[in-house]
């Protein structure tokens, strides 16, 4: 039975969902993944799934016109993931419909805020009928990491940005830690990584690069698979709540992340080894809210000595 899986999220969302798709590919075989080009493309370069579908194409859009095209009807079998099930086509949902979507939803906005891998985890497990067994069978780190010794890149990799502004701490706390770690460790080699959503940080960092050249590098609009690679090199990482920092984690790098506006209990990374630095404000997290702030006084009111203390002790003897 041809399996279709559609995940239209984010790069963060797309790894919060891994765990699940490869629990679906485990009970179903090889599937097809639905989604962003370049996101669905690094996951089967990767060697995730076999085979993927542009959603941003003339004819997954015609799902949404209420008719399903030949390239999709090919599909017996779809799974949805969703935060909503109003985005989720209504010609898949009908009762009497040919083909309907087994619906996973991504996001738990119930009292409980189970973290978003573990909640779809236990969805598809169900829908299974799966035995009994733990997300963490399922968090294997991608073939990019490397192990101990083999971990011969750079000692720090740093992602000052993320997809929203609202979640990033500004460019000159990181720099201000980084010019810290560097004149209390000797030979240690930082790398700073920017991509479009970061092209306003480009100045201050290569500013930041030339003051300690040769000790700070910047990979700059890397494609995925050439990010991962590093990061699979990478000893330690440190960035805001971002997909980067998801990539990260499941590159084996040691993942520090901040958690400003946003959940650590819904969005936090379930793979490899992850430490938090939260915000010290009383609003912090607010979810959603972020959105419609206007003084994101939680992104200036991190401790600055504690998170400098804990990034020295991951070079320490």
């Amino acid at each position: 039975m041809p399996t279709l899986v559609v995940n239209q999220g984010a790069l963060g969302d797309l790894f919060l969902s891994l765990p699940a798709l490869r629990l679906i590919g485990r009970y179903k075989g090889n599937f097809t993944l639905a989604g962003e080009p370049e996101r669905c493309l690094f996951l089967k370069a990767s060697g995730e799934v076999s085979s993927v579908f542009p959603t941003n194409s003339a004819a997954f859009s015609q799902l949404y016109a209420g008719t399903i095209p030949p390239h999709l009807d090919y599909f017996d079998d779809i799974w949805w993931f969703t935060r909503r099930r109003g985005l989720v086509p209504t010609i898949l949902m009908m009762p009497d419909s040919e083909k309907q979507a087994k619906v996973i939803f991504t996001v738990d906005e119930g009292p409980d805020e189970t973290n978003c891998s573990l909640f779809q985890f236990e969805q598809v497990k169900k829908m299974l009928e799966a035995p009994e067994g733990s997300i963490h069978q399922f968090c294997k780190p991608l073939v990019y990491a490397r192990s101990g010794d083999d971990r011969t890149g750079f000692d720090l990799a740093i992602h000052p940005g993320s997809g929203s502004p609202k979640k990033n701490l500004p460019v000159s706390f990181f720099l201000k830690v980084a010019q810290a770690l560097l004149e209390c460790m000797d030979d240690l080699s930082i790398c700073f990584i920017l991509g479009p959503a970061e092209a306003d940080l480009v100045n201050e960092v290569e500013g930041f690069a030339l003051m300690y050249e040769g000790s700070v590098k910047i990979a700059s609009n890397f494609d995925l698979v050439s990010l991962s690679e590093l990061l699979g090199m990478a000893k330690v990482y440190w960035g805001n709540d971002s997909g980067i920092s998801h990539l990260a984690a499941w590159c084996g790098a040691r993942t520090f992340i901040n958690f400003g506006p946003t959940k650590e209990s819904l969005w936090r990374p379930v793979c490899g080894s992850v430490h938090t630095f939260k915000s010290l404000v009383s609003c912090s997290p607010c979810e959603d809210a972020y959105r419609r702030c206007t003084n994101t006084i939680c992104l200036h009111n991190f401790d600055e000595k504690s998170i400098k203390k804990r990034l020295i002790q991951e070079f320490s003897p």
